[in-house]
C-alpha cells in the first residue's frame, strides 16, 4: 500500500475552509491535488490559500484521480458529485445533510455498497470525547437496555436560516445563503440541518433505529424551520424526546443536554460544562469532567476519519452511509409528521 494518498475537495466553501481542507494539509501522507468551487474567485482563493490546484468545475478536479474525495456541495448536488467519485475509485465523505429526501440517499448507499467503497457522512459529534465516553459506558453494561432519552441541542444557526451568511466556521469565506434558505437545495431548516447530526447521534448510541414518531416545527408549516420537536419510539421500545433551536450567536460552541435512562442506570450529559454523570441503579454516582468528558467538537474529525479509511481502516459506525440514510428517512418523516399534524411510521431503508 502506498504511504501517500491522493486527496481532492469538491464544492469547496466556507465549511471546507475551516475543517476539510485544513486537515488534509495537516497529514503528511496526504498529497492534496484539487479542489473546486462554482464560484471561480473563491476557488482561486482557496487555490492559492492551500497551494493546491483548483477548477470551478468539479469534473476537472475528479479528473486528477483522487483516492479520497470531500464532497462539500449543498444537499441538491450530493448524489450526482457522490456517485461520480465513488465510481472514479475514491472513498468519499460527504457533508450533511446526506440528501434532500430518501430516495438519493439510498442510491448513494447502495452504489457504495456495490462497488465496495467507503461512504461517510459529516457526523463528526461521535469523536467528541463526552459522547465517545457515553458510548463506552453503554457498551459497557452500565445503563443496560435504552428505555427512554431526552436529547436538547441548540446550535447558533438562526442568522444562517434567515438569510445570513456568517456560519461563525472561523474562515474568511461567507456561505451562501441558498444554502441554508432554499429547501429545494438545503433539504430544510433546523431538522434538516442541526437535527441531523442529533439523529445519527441518537442512533448511535441507543443501537436501534427510530420506527416512529410525531413531530413539530416553528414557524409552522415554513419551509426553513428554526426549531423542531420529535417524540420517537425506538425498534426496541424504547422512547426518546429530541429538540433542537437555532439560536442568536451567544456562545460559538452547540449546546447538548442528554438525559438516558435504562435498567441498569443512566447518564447526563452536559455538552457545554463538559461533564458527564453515571448514575447506577444502587444509587452509586460517577462524575467525569474536564478532557475525559470534553464537549468541544473537532470540525476535521470526519476528515480525519475518511484519510484513515483510505488506508484500509474500516468506516467509523457513527459516520456511514447506512446510517445517514436512516436519518433521511425519520427527517422525511419529521416534516410529514409535522405538516400533517399526526404520527408516522418512518419508512425502511
Amino acid at each position: 500500500m502506498s504511504q501517500t494518498i491522493k486527496a481532492a475537495v469538491l464544492s469547496a466553501g466556507a465549511w471546507s475552509q475551516s475543517s476539510h481542507l485544513p486537515a488534509l494539509k495537516a497529514d503528511p501522507r496526504v498529497q492534496l491535488v484539487a479542489i473546486s468551487s462554482p464560484n471561480a474567485e473563491m476557488a482561486a482563493n482557496l487555490g492559492r490559500q492551500f497551494e493546491v490546484p483548483h477548477f470551478a468545475d468539479w469534473r476537472e478536479a475528479l479528473a486528477m484521480g483522487p483516492e479520497i474525495v470531500v464532497v462539500s456541495s449543498p444537499p441538491v448536488a450530493h448524489e450526482e458529485q457522490v456517485i461520480a467519485a465513488l465510481e472514479a475509485g475514491a472513498h468519499v465523505l460527504v457533508e450533511k445533510p446526506f440528501a434532500l429526501s430518501a430516495g438519493p440517499a439510498r442510491r448513494m448507499r447502495d452504489t457504495a455498497e456495490r462497488l465496495g467503497k467507503v461512504l461517510l457522512v459529516g457526523f463528526g459529534w461521535p469523536a467528541a470525547p463526552i459522547f465517545a465516553l457515553a458510548r463506552h459506558l453503554i457498551d459497557a453494561g452500565e445503563v443496560g437496555r435504552v428505555e427512554h432519552m431526552t436529547m436538547h441541542l441548540a446550535v447558533n444557526t438562526r442568522a444562517l436560516l434567515s438569510g445570513g451568511t456568517d456560519g461563525g466556521w472561523g474562515g474568511k469565506a461567507e456561505s451562501n445563503t441558498a444554502t441554508y434558505t432554499d429547501k429545494a437545495i438545503s433539504g430544510g431548516g433546523s431538522a434538516a440541518v442541526t437535527m441531523s447530526h442529533q439523529l445519527g447521534m441518537v442512533e448511535w448510541l441507543v443501537g436501534e433505529p427510530i420506527v416512529a414518531l410525531n413531530a413539530s416545527t416553528f414557524p409552522p408549516a415554513s419551509d426553513i424551520d428554526l426549531h423542531t420537536t420529535v417524540n420517537a419510539e425506538f425498534a426496541g421500545g424504547g422512547s426518546a424526546a429530541l429538540s433542537a433551536a437555532s439560536t442568536y450567536p451567544y456562545l460559538a460552541r452547540p449546546q447538548w443536554h442528554m438525559a438516558l435512562y435504562g435498567g441498569n442506570g443512566q447518564l447526563w450529559a452536559d455538552s457545554v460544562a463538559d461533564t458527564l454523570r453515571l448514575v447506577r441503579a444502587n444509587g452509586e454516582t460517577v462524575e467525569y469532567r474536564g478532557p475525559d468528558a470534553s464537549g468541544v467538537y473537532d470540525p476535521g474529525a470526519p476528515t480525519k476519519a475518511l484519510i484513515e479509511c483510505g488506508f484500509g481502516a474500516p468506516a467509523p459506525a457513527g459516520l456511514t452511509a447506512r446510517l445517514a440514510a436512516r436519518v433521511v428517512a425519520v427527517t422525511d418523516a419529521i416534516y410529514l409528521s409535522s405538516k400533517n399534524n399526526q404520527k408516522l411510521q418512518v419508512e425502511e431503508q
